[in-house]
């Protein structure tokens, strides 16, 4: 028995790039041609194929290669039997008995989808061992599907025209994979599915996870610098970004690349993904989370020029105190004896500039957070830096401060001061 499913990809992400390639496969399938999707693992083959096939508006038969699979899994198989017996005792001293035995044929996936006017997606399609695939030929070319030979059902199925094949494929160089045969290629409009670029990136791992935008920005840099450095082209990088962004949102770590609890994430996900030595590939991404905190601006005192004072959350109150400066006083003495000496006297009077020193900026800066807190009922770190022109070291600074103090509280990824 097959199940028939009709696909909901849920929260599809839809970027000016994944839009080109969906209309490009739509176009191919709306004509009647068979589109296969070919690419690296993680590039959003299997996603996109049950969107092309939800656009269809047609049920779907889903199929997952497997190199143990037979031509059978496919199109079907007899499976059980059906007995008749029939005793016929209408002469007292005559007895009579039929008994017949018959199998039972079993339609597959491909027969259902075929017969009904399904869509198919084969994931993987290249998992199967070439001659499992033969079976294909004939239904995507001469629309017929031939069956083995049985007395009590027809060895054709002709395909219905709303029959279409949706196929994706990893390359052959990856493990667990067959070559396909050329005639099978033939019948199908191929497209590349490269790695998706840094927006599509970026958009999926903000939608999917519920990260900000930031945050998203931060991550999909950091794996792809990984992935170039390493050298792990073979797979995207997508699904690693997906898994951070993930279990970073969930469990309230920051994602910065200072934070320990960060730090160790990337190394769990992100070094079992290379074929660089351990210890080689460790040292490789600590440097790149090291490049990224010296990109981190640096806090710096506000001056009227660049920061003006932000008067409306809190005010700053600077107090100057003047220096006495002692008063030097010079006698002048005349050329000539007879001339009468003149004083001289010069102030000079300097004012000392204020120095704010670390400790201080970050009592400036809790004080800000916790005003603007106050005013705004709540907002997320993302917030804070831009309604007060922090950075994000300032601002989590601050929140750390706030936090040890016991005044800071968290509800649905937001922030709140309790007093």
């Amino acid at each position: 028995m097959s199940t028939v499913l009709q696909a909901r990809p849920r929260r599809f992400v839809s970027t000016p790039a994944v839009e080109r390639v969906a209309a490009r496969a739509l176009r191919y399938l709306q004509s009647g041609f068979s589109v296969h999707l070919r690419g690296p693992a993680g590039t959003g083959k299997t996603t996109l194929a049950l969107h092309l096939a939800d656009l269809l508006t047609r049920p779907i038969m889903l199929v997952f290669g497997d190199d143990e699979f037979k031509t059978s899994d496919l199109i079907g198989n007899q499976l059980g039997y059906t007995r008749k017996k029939v005793v016929d005792n209408f002469i007292h001293s005559v007895v009579k008995v039929e008994d017949e035995l018959k199998q039972n044929w079993v339609d597959s996936r491909l027969t259902l989808a075929c017969r009904e006017g399904f869509t198919l997606v084969y994931d993987e399609f290249n998992r199967s061992r070439p001659e499992v695939n033969n079976v294909l030929l004939s239904a995507l070319e001469e629309k017929i599907l031939a069956l083995p030979p049985s007395g009590n059902r027809p060895e054709y199925v002709r395909v219905n025209p709303q029959f279409r094949a949706i196929f994706t494929s990893n390359p052959e160089e990856y493990c667990g994979v067959h070559s396909t045969q050329d005639a099978l290629m033939d019948r199908l409009v191929t497209i590349n599915m490269p790695e998706p670029d840094e927006l599509t990136q970026q958009e999926i791992l903000v939608q999917k996870t519920e990260i900000e935008r930031e945050s998203a920005i931060l991550i999909t840099q950091l794996v792809k610098a990984f992935r170039l450095k390493s050298g792990a082209e073979k797979s995207s990088g997508l699904r690693s970004g997906i898994t951070i962004a993930k279990v970073c949102q969930e469990h309230n770590i920051p994602v910065m690349a200072e934070d320990a609890d960060f730090r160790d994430i990337c190394m769990d996900i992100l070094l079992s993904r290379t074929s660089l030595p351990l210890q080689e590939s460790t040292t490789l991404l600590w440097e790149l989370l090291n490049e990224l905190v010296c990109r981190e601006p640096k806090a710096t005192s506000p001056t009227p020029a660049t920061a003006p004072p932000r008067a409306e959350y809190v005010d700053r109150a600077v107090t100057i105190t003047t220096t006495s400066v002692a008063v030097e006083t010079a006698t002048v003495k005349a050329a000539e004896p007879q001339a009468a000496s003149q004083t001289a006297t010069e102030p000079v009077a300097a004012i000392a500039e204020p120095e704010i020193n670390d400790q201080d900026q970050l009592g400036l800066d809790e004080a800000e957070v916790y005003t603007y807190l106050r005013q705004a009922e709540g907002a997320r770190v993302s917030e804070i830096e831009a309604a007060l022109s922090m950075n994000r070291f300032q601002a989590v600074n601050a929140l750390r401060s706030l936090a040890q103090k016991g005044i800071l509280a968290q509800r649905n990824n937001r922030l709140y001061v309790t007093s």
